[in-house]
C-alpha cells in the first residue's frame, strides 16, 4: 500500500481553505452586516422604550381616559410598576430578533453551502491539490452529474485534515488483498446435495420411501 505523502497532504488545507474562504467573503460580510444591523436596532429600540416608555403610557392612559375610570390608585400601582412591563417588552423584542437571525443563518447556510464552485476555482485544485487531495475530492464529489459546490469543499477540507487519503488508500489495498485471494482460492460448488448414505430405491412413479435424511 502506498503512504500518502506528509508534505503534499499539509499544503492541500491551506489551498482548500483559501479558495473557500475567498469564495465566501463577500457571504461572509453580508451576515455579520445583517447580525451588527439586528443587534443595533434592538439595542436602539429598548433604550428608547426605557426612556419613552413611561411617557407613552401616561399619554394613552390619559388619552383613553383610563384614570377617571379606574381610578388614581390603580393609576399609581400600574405608573409603579411599569418599567417591568416595558423590561418584558424588551425580552419579547430581543427573542423575535435572536429567532430571525437564528433563521437568516440557517437558510445563508444553506445556500452558501449550495453555491456552485467556479471552473477557474476547479481547475486551480485539480494543478495544485496533491494526489491524495484530489482522491478525498473525487470521494467527497458524490454525486459527479452535478458541479462542485461549496459544500462538496468543506467536506473535501474537513477529510483531509481528518485523514480520510490514509482511509482511502487503506480500503484499496485491502479490496486488492480480498480480490487476490478470490481469484487464487475460488469458491467450490458440490455437484450432488447429498452428504452421504444411500437413498432407497424409487417406486415406477418416482416416490422414494421417507427417511431421516429426508
Amino acid at each position: 500500500m502506498n503512504r500518502p505523502s506528509t508534505a503534499n497532504l499539509r499544503k492541500d488545507p491551506t489551498l482548500l481553505g483559501g479558495i473557500l474562504l475567498r469564495l465566501a467573503l463577500a457571504r461572509l460580510l453580508t451576515r455579520l452586516t445583517v447580525i451588527l444591523a439586528t443587534i443595533a436596532l434592538v439595542v436602539y429600540c429598548a433604550q428608547r422604550i426605557l426612556l419613552s416608555g413611561k411617557g407613552w403610557l401616561e399619554f394613552a392612559i390619559k388619552l383613553s381616559g383610563l384614570s377617571e375610570i379606574l381610578g388614581k390608585t390603580v393609576i399609581d400601582f400600574v405608573m409603579q410598576y411599569q418599567k417591568y412591563f416595558w423590561w418584558f417588552v424588551i425580552f419579547v423584542l430581543v427573542l423575535l430578533a435572536f429567532n430571525f437571525l437564528l433563521s437568516y443563518l440557517r437558510g445563508s447556510l444553506k445556500r452558501g453551502r449550495a453555491a456552485l464552485v467556479p471552473l477557474s476555482d476547479v481547475r486551480k485544485l485539480c494543478a495544485r491539490l496533491s494526489p491524495e487531495g484530489l482522491d478525498v475530492l473525487n470521494w467527497a464529489w458524490k454525486d459527479q452529474s452535478q458541479p462542485i459546490t461549496m459544500g462538496i469543499l468543506q467536506t473535501t477540507l474537513t477529510q483531509v485534515s481528518s485523514g480520510r487519503a490514509r482511509k482511502l488508500a487503506l480500503a484499496r489495498a485491502q479490496q486488492a488483498e480480498l480480490a487476490s485471494a478470490l481469484l487464487t482460492r475460488p469458491l467450490s460448488t458440490p455437484d450432488t446435495p447429498a452428504r452421504g448414505g444411500v437413498l432407497p430405491p424409487a417406486d415406477d412413479a418416482g416416490h422414494r420411501e421417507p427417511t431421516l435424511l429426508a
